[in-house]
């Protein structure tokens, strides 16, 4: 997710955002499963991309026939779910109202913050007006190296470094059975 540029590749990656927002559901005073849900909510961009509102806007346009964002949502939730039980964490649909409500919250306000702090005041007024995520630091882009590694250290302190384990455990002997 280091590499996965948001706002169609000009901005963060997907893993400074997800870091960041985790960090600041913890520093507002949310818990460490809040902060790991936040932190995964973006994991199925890392297979298929960043598929951007404008991008879905069109393709329902130009294919009115077919149920576009029906399909993405379908995918999107299918990996999530994936995702979230190989990290030993409920999948969104067994989220509690608290949660969905932190996480999608969470998303809102780091996506206003983003595209103020990287694009100027009127790139915020896209977005509902939202009290600014109480973030660690300034909103600076940092380098697909330095992204990883503050995802990874998130992911260890929010999910456990015994779990990250086993499922890379399980991801390496599954590619070598694949080979």
């Amino acid at each position: 997710m280091s590499g996965i540029r948001r706002f169609n590749g000009r901005g963060m990656s997907d893993a400074q955002h997800c870091a960041m927002g985790a960090q600041a559901i913890l520093n507002e005073g949310g818990t460490f499963m809040e902060a790991a849900l936040y932190l995964l909510h973006d994991g199925h961009e890392y297979l298929f991309g960043d598929i951007i509102r404008p991008l879905e806007d069109l393709l329902s346009r130009v294919l009115p026939g077919l149920p576009v964002r029906e399909a993405i949502r379908l995918i999107k939730e299918r990996w999530d779910d994936a995702i979230y039980t190989a990290a030993s964490l409920p999948p969104p649909s067994l989220w509690t109202q608290r949660q969905r409500k932190i996480v999608k919250s969470m998303d809102d306000r780091m996506c206003r913050f983003e595209a103020i702090s990287l694009f100027g005041q009127a790139a915020g007024n896209q977005f509902p007006l939202s009290e600014k995520p109480k973030t660690t630091g300034s909103l600076k882009i940092w380098g697909c190296a330095a992204a990883e590694e503050k995802f990874a250290e998130m992911a260890h302190r929010l999910i456990g470094a015994d779990i990250i384990a086993r499922q890379a455990a399980v991801a390496i002997s599954t590619r070598k059975s694949l080979s």
